[in-house]
């Protein structure tokens, strides 16, 4: 929103989900408190603006023709006006002072380059993987709520736009990182982070994300290691196991024990995801057949992201 005084914080939004924004831009049309600093809110979407510029004038809205994450939200920051960088994500809704804790954060720490905030998934919903969706809840240097000061973003290039969909977030921040700065914790800035019911494949979609990976510990591989650890999530190794051992099976006699195992694995952690929600049997079929093929689509992206990034890495 355009303001006479000076601007303290700039919301950055990168948006391709026009159906989840508006409770996003509804948060931000009210004003938080009266100690709240001045900001505004810039949402750079892949998706037609001028309907979202009519219900929200305050809101600065951007219209750009690609969905890359990284890129977007350097078009929000170049064309920001504050010394303080908030991202957030389109499917989360921000406390009502969730501006004023991140900003009085990096006032009472001078010394700290950004503070991440604490991410709450919705408890409120009744389908999809909410327990999938948790994950969300630990801390991560994500990008759905963490504020930058601009001059420690500027400093290390901005985001680095061969991240197109993952891993963007947290090459800033090793970036950050590695040059001595600090990115402290607010646990006062809460967003709440949706759970989103129309993403039926997105476990494979994440395995497909992968990708990136390599690219990333190419980067920062001592921060890689030990913030990330491996690009294989727990659950896809158990199961990459479980094929192993199915295909040594696969011509003795105990091969039909090996392959319900094998299912008996997926299923299992298929129910497990949509544990805390009411969903039917076709969400779990579905997420059976994403971790019986998630650990081919895995490594298919990580060898893919190997080539691409000239940087050896499947574990």
């Amino acid at each position: 929103m355009q303001q006479a005084v000076k601007v303290s914080v700039s919301v950055v939004v990168a948006s391709h989900r026009s159906d989840y924004v508006r409770e996003l831009t509804d948060a931000f049309s009210k004003r938080p408190s009266a100690t709240a600093p001045e900001f505004e809110v810039i949402v750079v979407a892949d998706y037609p603006v001028l309907d979202h510029r009519r219900m929200y004038p305050g809101i600065r809205w951007v219209y750009h023709d690609d969905q890359s994450i990284s890129a977007k939200r350097n078009i929000g920051a170049a064309s920001a006006l504050g010394d303080i960088f908030a991202f957030i994500d389109d499917d989360c809704v921000p406390s009502h002072d969730w501006i004023e804790k991140g900003f009085s954060y990096l006032d009472n720490h001078g010394d700290a380059a950004g503070c991440e905030g604490r991410t709450v998934v919705e408890r409120s919903s009744a389908a999809a993987p909410v327990s999938e969706f948790r994950r969300l809840e630990k801390a991560g240097f994500r990008t759905n709520n963490i504020f930058y000061r601009r001059s420690s973003f500027e400093s290390v290039g901005r985001f680095d736009e061969r991240f197109t969909f993952q891993r963007e977030d947290a090459d800033l921040a090793f970036s950050i990182l590695e040059r001595g700065q600090s990115i402290g914790f607010c646990d006062d800035a809460v967003v709440t982070h949706r759970v989103r019911t129309e993403e039926k494949w997105d476990l494979l979609k994440n395995c497909f994300n992968r990708r990136f990976d390599p690219l990333l510990y190419k980067k920062h591989p001592v921060l890689y290691r030990k913030h990330i650890g491996s690009p294989v999530p727990p659950g896809i190794a158990f199961v990459m196991a479980v094929h192993a051992l199915f295909v040594l099976a696969t011509f003795t006699v105990l091969w039909p024990v090996a392959a319900s195992l094998d299912c008996a694995a997926a299923l299992v952690l298929a129910v497990r995801r949509n544990r805390g929600g009411k969903n039917g049997f076709l969400w779990i079929a579905r997420d059976l057949i994403s971790f019986l093929a998630a650990p081919f689509v895995i490594t298919a992206a990580l060898i893919y992201g190997s080539v691409k990034y000239r940087k050896w890495l499947l574990w």
